[in-house]
């Protein structure tokens, strides 16, 4: 048995959550890795993985082996891009977390360059959650938010604006806001984040004057592809990213409204890895290659001036518990 094959085979089971999908992923058959897995698994004389129909779960040998060999192909791999020759190019296996708005509008409709500069490497591309980043099965992801601390590395990539939108549609029909107060009269397409806080109290200020609308909704989601899907439908506003809706602007697909206001809650878009990964060239290159693209859409953001806006403290409410914004606001604000 080649036991390196066999652990590669192992590390990307888990990652993908199925022997199928990991097996499309190496582009090898379903019986490979399956035999491979299960031929490990009698070496070692201990169960590494439980199999049901809802895919796999590790058992707790499982847990300690993954980690163990997690570390040892990655230990691997940077050694032999160290041994390399001098100024060679990177080769190898780079698994990379991303939202989806992130990845869809700003990173793979450039990710040919990537991939025409560094032949030799394969990109493994997964959607990204805060648990996937803690037990490190990523090699880097790019997030939108704010940095939390930790023993992982953050480098900031770029700041967002706000912007309210709909479509040209809704706004014939139920007319565009003069005021942030007049979203009371609209219908919201409000977002509910990671942490499941439905962020339904929207904040702005312009020229020194401040305004927090608490606005109404009878549409949330915490998938965002579905809420742009409903508002280019004409469902109702909403407050979306400007660097992850640039297409919907350029179009006419989306309006924006109120631009003379600025959100003060905007969030940044940033790459996170484990300190283990520094000296990784192919998290260096891409690192690289993130900060080229984020430069770029910067330059292009739209509505709104063309200046790159100051960054953005984190929020008092970010992180919290599930609940709605605007009920922890009035919570926040009940005295003792």
């Amino acid at each position: 048995m080649d036991k390196l094959r066999a652990m590669q085979y192992f590390n990307r089971a888990v990652e993908m959550g199925s022997f199928a999908a990991a097996a499309r992923s190496l582009a090898v058959s379903t019986p490979a890795v399956t035999q491979l897995v299960r031929a490990l698994e009698q070496s070692l004389g201990v169960t590494l993985v439980n199999r049901s129909p809802r895919g796999l779960s590790l058992t707790q040998d499982g847990e300690r082996y993954y980690r163990t060999s997690q570390r040892l192909v990655t230990d691997l791999r940077e050694l032999e891009q160290q041994l390399g020759a001098r100024g060679g190019k990177p080769r190898g296996t780079l698994t990379v977390g991303m939202r989806q708005s992130v990845a869809e509008h700003c990173v793979m409709p450039r990710i040919s360059r990537f991939l025409a500069r560094f032949p030799d490497v394969e990109l493994l591309m997964r959607g990204v959650t805060a648990e996937q980043i803690e037990r490190q099965t990523l090699d880097i992801a790019v997030m939108v938010g704010w940095p939390q601390k930790g023993n992982l590395i953050a480098r900031h990539l770029a700041q967002t604006r706000h912007v309210v939108c709909a479509s040209a549609s809704y706004w014939a029909v139920a007319g565009k806001p003069q005021h942030p107060a007049d979203l009371r009269g609209h219908h919201c397409l409000v977002f509910r984040n990671d942490e499941g806080m439905l962020v339904d109290r929207w904040t702005f200020t312009r020229a020194g004057e401040q305004c927090s609308v608490d606005v109404r909704t009878r549409l949330l989601s915490d998938n965002r592809s579905w809420l742009d899907a409903a508002a280019l439908a004409g469902c109702g506003v909403m407050r979306v990213t400007d660097l992850t809706s640039g297409r919907y602007f350029s179009s006419g697909l989306l309006v924006p409204v109120l631009t003379e206001w600025q959100s003060v809650e905007a969030p940044t878009i940033y790459a996170v890895y484990a300190r283990a990964q520094r000296r990784s060239k192919l998290v260096s290159v891409f690192l690289d290659f993130l900060a080229e693209v984020f430069a770029e859409v910067e330059r292009e953001r739209m509505p709104g001036p063309a200046t790159t806006p100051a960054r953005v403290a984190q929020p008092y409410w970010f992180g919290h518990d599930r609940g709605r914004q605007s009920a922890h606001v009035a919570h926040q604000k009940t005295p003792r």
